[in-house]
């Protein structure tokens, strides 16, 4: 048994964030002023496991940093936040996943992304250094947004081999992910979603998978693509959560938004913290819901709120 049991096991993106403030989003050609730069931890896997950990669950994450000072500042945090990083492996020489992203003034961003060592993560690794480590988690989070999917799929099996309930976030549309980024092939992503316990795919991908922007009409056919349990969450409009046997639309919470970097994860994170405790889909989605909203209120992806926060905002709006 892995020494370092944990409740959430995260492979992912793990990332220093860089926020450019401007008062618009730019496009080419164009130049700006940036009001202010911050510096903050990131990246989607990192920050679902530290809502995860915020709520009060034992997280901990897999995958490779560099030993430069993004690095430091990753596994730092991991460190103030109780997230378990022994399975975080320092690259001599290698540099970290950093990002640049613009945050204009309603809160909308735009964000340039570079993997670095976090994208050489292959399977065996994952079977060798971290197959015991996912095997003795509960529930194991994954995603598709910027490491190739072959390295996911071998920890998804390992989990659904031995139990774990799979987390998967298709954080961008399949097009961009198969085609433009070259992360995986069509049959890949086919197997990663058969391995889904729980999918939870952004409102592009979802999207794209039924053919329509008919979201809400359509939503339970994402059931037939193999998970057992379907997320959406469709920003100002709250979330659907569904199953075989049921289907909940429950509104967003009305805040003051200053960020949106991050809200989905902290979603993710509200979600698994839900289904570690065994509620029903509902009660699921409404914790969810009020955790993405509280993170919309601060600059960066990690603005998340401990579970008092979240309960008080729950409690507090209808």
């Amino acid at each position: 048994m892995e020494k370092n049991r944990i409740e959430v096991a995260g492979i992912g993106t793990l990332a220093v964030d860089y926020f450019a403030v401007v008062p618009k989003l730019i496009g080419a050609e164009e130049k700006i002023i940036s009001s202010r730069l911050e510096v903050h931890a990131g990246g989607v896997s990192g920050n679902v496991l530290t809502q995860v950990a915020r709520l009060g669950a034992r997280a901990g994450w897999l995958g490779k940093v560099g030993d430069d000072d993004a690095g430091r500042i990753l596994l730092d945090e991991f460190g103030k936040e109780g997230i378990d990083g022994s399975h975080a492996e320092v690259v001599p020489g290698g540099f970290s996943m950093i990002t640049w992203i613009q945050v204009d003034a309603r809160g909308e961003r735009s964000i340039v992304m570079f993997p670095n060592v976090l994208g050489t993560l292959t399977p065996e690794e994952v079977e060798k250094k971290h197959g015991a480590y996912i095997a003795a988690s509960s529930v194991l989070h994954t995603e598709a947004c910027l490491l190739p999917l072959k390295p996911v799929i071998r920890a998804m099996e390992i989990a659904r081999e031995n139990g774990v309930k799979v987390v998967f976030d298709l954080d961008v549309p399949p097009s961009d992910f198969i085609g433009s980024m070259k992360l995986a092939t069509e049959e890949e992503l086919s197997r990663a979603l058969q391995l889904a316990d729980v999918l939870i795919p952004c409102k592009g991908a979802a999207s794209e998978l039924l053919e329509t922007d008919d979201i809400v009409g359509n939503a339970k056919k994402l059931l037939d693509f193999g998970p057992r349990t379907v997320a959406i969450t469709l920003g100002d409009r709250g979330c659907i959560v569904m199953n075989e046997d049921e289907f909940v639309e429950i509104p967003a919470y009305k805040v003051e938004v200053v960020d949106t970097t991050g809200a989905g994860d902290a979603f993710h994170g509200g979600f698994i913290y839900g289904m570690l405790r065994g509620w029903d889909l509902e009660r699921i989605g409404t914790l969810a819901n009020g955790c993405g909203a509280l993170c919309c209120t601060e600059l960066g992806a990690r603005s998340m709120g401990r579970m008092e926060d979240v309960r008080k905002l729950v409690e507090s709006k209808p």
